[in-house]
């Protein structure tokens, strides 16, 4: 028989399930919704919502919908200031491209996803709201591969699996093993290449930030693909190098392959 220690106690786990539906909803959803979603009963949802909203976790409006509340707000500020990823990154932008055209993002790896934490916006229009706490497919972004680039390949077959890739465009990588030449790729370039496979018409450039402790991170420029001129491509991927490798100096490693 399982202990609630290994399978967690039920009423934070549907806590969290709620929490992260509404984060992830297209539009704030009903209680009905909820219920439906993560397929419990409308009085247990009731219940959680309730104590959720008392919580300030999620809001709740005339209309009967919810959004996360402040408090998340809250915990993430508390979180980013016990983390010194985001103060470095502000600081490596403004020191080594201050006044840059194109935006630069970090985010750091979560399961097969990239989770975004800094968005420094560059002096160009950008098709991409890379607000924070955005979450992309690892193996279709250029920080994600950045990041994948920096693990062994067993550690890659084993974090995706058998599961189907997912395919934001028709650019996206189909297979693992097409991933796992792209990150030989990436690895020999020194920096990783997203061309319009998470979003049409955008292309990125990224590189891995590897910290103290292992930690692991990427950093990348992101712009509209049809007013970059190819020549300029090398030149992004030379300086997001740059960029990556005094952001993992500032916080104690080395860049990958160091």
């Amino acid at each position: 028989m399982a202990r609630a220690s290994d399978v967690g106690v039920p009423s934070v786990v549907r806590a969290v399930r709620i929490l992260e539906a509404v984060g992830r909803a297209a539009r704030p959803p009903s209680l009905g919704e909820l219920a439906r979603e993560l397929r419990i009963p409308k009085s247990t949802a009731h219940d959680l919502v309730t104590t959720l909203v008392r919580e300030r976790l999620l809001t709740r409006s005339a209309d009967g919908r919810f959004r996360l509340g402040l408090k998340v707000l809250e915990l993430y500020r508390a979180y980013d200031a016990a983390s010194d990823l985001s103060g470095a990154f502000a600081e490596a932008c403004q020191e080594l491209v201050p006044h840059h055209e194109e935006t630069l993002v970090l985010s750091v790896l979560d399961g097969r996803e990239v989770v975004y934490v800094a968005c420094r916006n560059g002096t160009q229009p950008i098709a991409v709201n890379y607000r924070i706490g955005l979450r992309l497919p690892a193996h279709t972004t250029a920080t994600g591969k950045a990041i994948l680039s920096t693990l062994a390949e067993d550690e890659v077959r084993a974090l995706f699996g058998d599961a189907p890739l997912l395919r934001p465009t028709r650019h996206s990588i189909a297979t693992l093993e097409s991933l796992l030449r792209e990150l030989e790729r990436t690895r020999a370039r020194g920096y990783s290449v997203d061309d319009e496979e998470t979003v049409e018409g955008m292309c990125c450039f990224g590189a891995p930030v590897v910290a103290s402790g292992g930690r692991r991170a990427g950093v990348a420029f992101s712009m509209v693909k049809a007013r970059t001129k190819p020549a300029r491509f090398r030149e992004l991927g030379r300086q997001i190098q740059r960029i990556a490798s005094a952001l993992s100096e500032r916080l104690g490693g080395t860049r990958a392959g160091d």
